[in-house]
C-alpha cells in the first residue's frame, strides 16, 4: 500500500493506494472515527452487488451498523433531488453527527454522496471509496462535492447575447448546469482498491487514463515517459503498475490541492484543457465521455499553446500520439459547428465576462492560465481536433 497526505485546513486526511485494500476498510473506520455507531453506504448500482458487499462485510465485522442507499450513476440523477433523498434515507436510518457516510462509485456518486453528507446536520464524516480509475484520480481528492443543476432559458446570465443564447448546445435530455451547487469539504479518508478497476469496461479504464496524462503533463517529463513504458503492464491491468499509476497520478493533484484548497489561483491547473473539453462533452455528451472529450481537449491545449507562443516546441512531445497509443481518441469523433462550441467555451464558469479562458502549458510542469484568448490562439486548439 501507498499513502499520500493530502493538507487541509477543515483537517489533513491521507489517500491510501494499494491492492485488495477493501478488507480492511471497516478496520480504519473504527479506528479513525472511533464514535462512529452507523455507516451509510451511498453505492453506485453497478458495484451493489460485488465491491459494495466487501465493504459492507468488513464494517459488519468492525462492529458497525450498516446501511446501504443504492444510486443510479447519471448526469440527470446528480441532482439535488437525489441528494434529498439521500438526506431523507440518512434520517430514516437515524444516522448521527458521529456516524459516517461512505461514498462508493464513480466521480458522479462521489460528488453527490459528498454533497449530502456536507450538509447533512452541518456535515457528517465522509469516506471516499473510489471504483473507477476517473474517480481515484480525480474526483475523490481536494474535497469538492457538486450536483447538476437544471438551466432553463430564463436562467441564463442576462449578460450574454441574444446571439450566444440562441447558438447554445441542445440536447436530448434536459440542459443541465455541470456542478454549480456544491461545497468544498475535506473528506475522514480516501481509499483506492485497484482491484476494483479490473471490474470496468476497457473504455471506462481509458477515460480515466486521459486525467493521468494531464497529471504527467502537469508534472513533468518522467511521468510521461513511465505512461508510454508501462502501457503494456496497465493494459493487462498488473497490480503492481496500477498501484503504480494511482500513486503516481494523485500525488500530482494532491499536492496542487494541498497548497489551493478553495481554487484561488494554482489548483485552477488541473482545468487543463478541459474548456475544450467541457465544450466538446456538452455538445456530444451521448456520444463521448468524459475522459474521452479531455483527451481530445489536451490535442487542442498543446496547439493552442504552440499557437500562443508559450510552448514553441509542443510538437517534440507529440501529446496526440501518446494519447492515441493509449487508445484515446484525439480527434471530434462527429462534425459539430465551430461558433456552437466556441459558444459552449465561453459557458465555461472558470470563464468571465464571456471571454474564453484557457489554462495551457509553457512546457512540461509549467502551466499558466490565459484570461483572455485571441480567436487565433482558440481556433488553432479546434484545428488540431479537426472541429
Amino acid at each position: 500500500m501507498q499513502a499520500i497526505s493530502v493538507q487541509s485546513a477543515q483537517g489533513n486526511y491521507d489517500i491510501d493506494v494499494g491492492d485488495a485494500l477493501l478488507q480492511s476498510v471497516g478496520a480504519v473506520i473504527a479506528q479513525k472515527i472511533p464514535k462512529a455507531r452507523v455507516v451509510a453506504l451511498v453505492v453506485d448500482q453497478a458495484i451493489e452487488h460485488t465491491w459494495a458487499r466487501e465493504v459492507a462485510a468488513s464494517l459488519q465485522a468492525a462492529g458497525l451498523r450498516v446501511v446501504t442507499h443504492v444510486v443510479h450513476a447519471s448526469e440527470e440523477n446528480k441532482s439535488i433531488a437525489q441528494v434529498e433523498k439521500i438526506w431523507r434515507f440518512l434520517i430514516a436510518q437515524r444516522v448521527q453527527r458521529s456516524d459516517v457516510l461512505c461514498a462508493m462509485g464513480g466521480g458522479i456518486v462521489g460528488d453527490m454522496a459528498a454533497f449530502a453528507a456536507s450538509t447533512y446536520m452541518r456535515g457528517i464524516a465522509t469516506v471516499m471509496i473510489p471504483t473507477t480509475l476517473l474517480a481515484m484520480v480525480d474526483a475523490a481528492i481536494g474535497g469538492k462535492t457538486a450536483v447538476n443543476l437544471p438551466l432553463s432559458s430564463d436562467a441564463l446570465d442576462a449578460s450574454l447575447s441574444k446571439d450566444l443564447q440562441t447558438n447554445l448546445p441542445t440536447h436530448s435530455s434536459p440542459n443541465l448546469a455541470k456542478n454549480m451547487a456544491g461545497t468544498i469539504c475535506a473528506p475522514a479518508w480516501v481509499v483506492s482498491d485497484v482491484r476494483t478497476l479490473t471490474t470496468l469496461s476497457a473504455r471506462e479504464f481509458r477515460c480515466g487514463l486521459a486525467e493521468c496524462v494531464k497529471h504527467a503533463l502537469l508534472a513533468d517529463e518522467s511521468m510521461l515517459s513511465w505512461l508510454e513504458t508501462h502501457r503494456e503492464g496497465l493494459r493487462a491491468m498488473d497490480p503492481q503498475r496500477l498501484v503504480e499509476l494511482v500513486h503516481r497520478s494523485v500525488s500530482v493533484k494532491a499536492s496542487i490541492v494541498s497548497r489551493d484548497e478553495h481554487e484561488q489561483g494554482e489548483r485552477a491547473h488541473l482545468n487543463l484543457g478541459h474548456t475544450f473539453a467541457h465544450a466538446i462533452e456538452s455538445l456530444m455528451h451521448d456520444q463521448i465521455h468524459h475522459g474521452e472529450a479531455v483527451s481530445i481537449g489536451l490535442v487542442a491545449m498543446a496547439a493552442a499553446s504552440q499557437a500562443a507562443g508559450w510552448w514553441p516546441n509542443a510538437d517534440k512531445f507529440q501529446i496526440s500520439k501518446r494519447l492515441d497509443d493509449l487508445g484515446l481518441p484525439v480527434r471530434m469523433p462527429a462534425s459539430v459547428d465551430r461558433e456552437q462550441l466556441k459558444n459552449a467555451m465561453k459557458l465555461d464558469k472558470k470563464g468571465q465576462s464571456g471571454a474564453i479562458r484557457l489554462v495551457l502549458l509553457k512546457g512540461l510542469g509549467r502551466p499558466g492560465v490565459l484570461d483572455v484568448a485571441s480567436e487565433h490562439v482558440i481556433n488553432a486548439g479546434l484545428d488540431a481536433i479537426g472541429a
